[in-house]
């Protein structure tokens, strides 16, 4: 159902006000397990929670600074803004209630509604000391009080009775030390996500529930509702001078976009944009798709979803609305960029040609199709699908012949809507080691949110830092990439990890050569599956054993035998093998594919038993397809 909102800016186009969605699944007592012993740059999915619920921010540089000590100014700014009190908060307060803290001084707002709600205190010589660290317990007995505990539940010298119930309620996952220890931003961080999670004294609810927000079917607290709360969106960026458009100031906003935090300049027109005032907090997300405007349904009188290229999208907006309507500029048979909003619905279209965005795609398959147009009349077209570099799926009708599964192409529209098709690349400079702590490629800085992609063939994975971590990459290992903020937020790597591929034994194999031709015939076992591949005119020149299966779009044309690492196993574990060779060690895929060899037959098996067989003094084989420092890892293990 939509929404109209007919408050439109001069410069703005003002969309469907609607509630940022994230879906985060956290775990009670683990979400700041890292973040309260790091300080990073990183926007993961938890810094943005905190960020957007006002509780946490980044400096000028982007730190969070989670491993800074927290002083008791800054304290009382987290406790007010986790609680319900942080609707009353005035950030133009005109009184002091300390002569060390100012009427302008910046927590003076969170200062005094702390003290008068009895959950902080001064002084006796009428000083608050903002500049001193707050210890673990002046923080417990804050959130003690906010949790309904009064004196009457405190039995005995302050704290002891307030950190057996800090203890007893488990209010300490997660935070280490005990009384006089000096907090962190993380601690703080853990102590504030635990205090929302815990019953408040009466028994009836959690506090989360209690400040008026809901639990999901796990009984934890609903992050989505949080992270929306306040939000407005979405808009269409058409300046440079959207935050003065919108009263907000950008030295002190908090920006994200795709999740990546970034500066003002790095805000683009046409980019889509959810901000919250109370937190100066801006989201934005640059997802669009550009293609031939084939549908509207149920019409375009009325439309709430439009097929474009193949793929139909659902309208989230009145901006959307009136563009792609009857009414609207946009007509079905033009060319159209879509500005996609955070859950992936229309939020704004204009002509392709105002954009004038190129597309890429990594092609994944190519073929013939039979579709049906705006008149309900059928047709046959070629056509080629493909991934886009953030990961989304799309697909192209097309009179072009050349294009493969396996190039990397370039779309483009001219103003009469009409689509070119030329080849294109963009990996050169990223070279070097990865390093997976550091999110970096050599020089090259990586987001932690960045979308890669390992492709190859056609065929393609999603993959990640981790995965490559200690992987040499040098020139020609990455096809394409882009960048925001300094930082590569999207890359297509040319067969890194060879995870694209599938690993198994060949059972039998047989191969002849003729005068003219060769041929071959080839029998292998993958996920405890037997199949011949036969080859009329090419031998394939593999024998039997562990080996590699790979083809384009997913089909197997292709065998390839794996190397064995080393004959005398050092060590050897679920994750990583030791051996005596000139590599030493290497990792073991996470599918890595186990055998059984008896009597000549193959039968699949499981690491488990390729332990167990290890530890029983059983031959036990390894096999690997490169070496690791070029993305190789373990992926056969045969045991007799």
């Amino acid at each position: 159902m939509m929404t109209f909102d007919f408050h439109k800016n001069s410069k703005l186009k003002t969309g469907l006000v609607v509630l940022l969605l994230i879906s985060l699944v956290f775990t009670s007592g683990t979400v700041f397990s890292h973040a309260a012993t790091s300080s990073s740059t990183a926007a993961s999915s938890v810094t943005m929670l905190l960020a957007s619920m006002g509780v946490i921010s980044a400096d000028s540089n982007g730190e969070y600074n989670l491993s800074k000590t927290v002083t008791r100014a800054e304290f009382a700014k987290m406790l007010i803004m986790a609680s319900g009190y942080k609707d009353l908060v005035n950030t133009t307060s005109s009184s002091s209630l300390y002569k060390d803290v100012l009427a302008k001084y910046w927590a003076a707002p969170y200062i005094k509604i702390a003290v008068s709600n009895g959950l902080m205190s001064g002084y006796s010589d009428r000083t608050f000391r903002p500049d001193s660290t707050v210890t673990l317990e002046q923080a417990v007995n804050s959130v003690l009080i906010l949790l309904g505990y009064t004196a009457e539940d405190f039995t005995g010298a302050f704290p002891a009775a307030q950190m057996n119930i800090y203890y007893s309620n488990g209010l300490s996952a997660n935070i280490s030390g005990g009384i006089g220890t000096l907090l962190t931003k993380g601690d703080v961080a853990n102590l504030l996500y635990n205090m929302l999670g815990t019953t408040v004294e009466d028994g009836s609810q959690t506090y989360a529930e209690s400040i008026g927000y809901t639990l999901n079917e796990s009984g934890e607290v609903d992050y989505a509702q949080i992270v929306s709360d306040n939000m407005t969106g979405p808009y269409t960026v058409e300046s440079s001078y959207w935050a003065y458009e919108l009263g907000m100031d950008t030295s002190s906003l908090t920006i994200y976009k795709n999740g990546n935090l970034i500066e003002a300049s790095d805000v683009n027109p046409y980019d889509i944009l959810y901000y919250s005032q109370s937190k100066d907090t801006v989201w934005v997300y640059d997802d669009k798709v550009t293609g031939v405007y084939e549908d509207a349904t149920p019409s375009q009188n009325a439309v709430t979803s439009v097929t474009v290229s193949g793929t139909t999208y659902s309208i989230e907006s009145t901006a959307a609305f009136a563009a792609l309507s009857s009414s609207g500029t946009l007509k079905i048979g033009t060319a159209v960029t879509l500005l996609l909003g955070k859950d992936g619905g229309v939020a704004d279209a204009v002509s392709a040609t105002a954009v004038n965005d190129d597309i890429i795609v990594y092609v994944t398959e190519t073929g013939t199709k039979t579709y049906t147009n705006s008149k309900g009349k059928e047709y046959t077209s070629d056509y080629f699908a493909g991934i886009r570099p953030n990961g989304t799926s799309i697909e192209y009708t097309t009179d072009e012949g050349w294009i493969e599964p396996g190039d990397l192409v370039k779309v483009s529209f001219d103003s009469d809507g009409d689509m070119s098709v030329s080849t294109t690349s963009n990996g050169g400079g990223i070279t070097g080691i990865a390093d997976a702590s550091l999110y970096t490629i050599g020089t090259t800085s990586i987001a932690t949110t960045a979308t890669i992609l390992d492709a190859n063939l056609g065929n393609y994975c999603k993959t990640s830092m981790s995965r490559l971590d200690g992987v040499k990459f040098t020139s020609g290992d990455v096809l394409y990439y882009e960048a925001t903020g300094g930082k590569v937020t999207m890359i297509i790597l040319d067969d890194v990890t060879g995870d694209t591929s599938q690993y198994g034994v060949v059972t039998s194999a047989h191969s002849s050569s003729g005068s003219s031709s060769e041929s071959g015939t080839y029998k292998y076992m993958l996920d405890g599956i037997t199949t011949t591949l036969k080859t009329s005119d090419y031998s394939l020149g593999v024998g039997g054993g562990a080996a590699e299966f790979y083809g384009e779009s997913g089909e197997i044309t292709h065998i390839k035998n794996l190397y064995q690492a080393g004959t005398k196993v050092l060590k050897f574990s679920s994750t990583t093998l030791t051996v005596n060779d000139d590599i030493g060690t290497y990792p073991i895929s996470a599918d890595v594919a186990v055998f059984h060899l008896s009597s000549g037959t193959y039968k699949a098996s499981t690491l488990t038993d390729a332990i167990s067989a290890w530890n029983s003094n059983k031959t036990v084989k390894f096999y690997y397809d490169e070496k690791p420092i070029n993305g190789g890892q373990i992926r056969v293990i045969i045991y007799q």
